[in-house]
């Protein structure tokens, strides 16, 4: 499978919408499927989830995936709570690529 590795990570486990939406960019230019790896991350403030909302928009209209891997257990949750969790994979930190 072809796809474009974004890792995230920040000091403080949070991640802004633009950094992620450079991210997002990235892997629309390459014309890949996404994995984005938030395995650094604790939190996602709304404005980053609608990045990759629009990000799996986008990507399904190309033919392309994403997943989110390497989700922690509350960062999993904040996607179900959000209504997020159908719209793209999301993979646990024990989750092996």
């Amino acid at each position: 499978m072809r796809r474009v590795v974004v890792e995230v990570e920040r000091s403080g486990g949070w991640i802004s919408a633009d950094e992620l939406r450079l991210g997002a960019l990235k892997a629309l230019e390459q014309g890949k499927d996404a994995l984005i790896d938030v395995q650094k991350i604790e939190h996602l403030d709304a404005s980053a989830l609608q990045v990759l909302l629009a990000l799996e928009i986008a990507q399904t209209k190309r033919g392309h995936q994403v997943k989110v891997d390497h989700a922690s257990q509350n960062l999993r949750q904040w996607f179900e709570y959000a209504g997020a969790s159908g719209h793209f994979q999301i993979g646990g930190q024990d989750s092996n690529e």
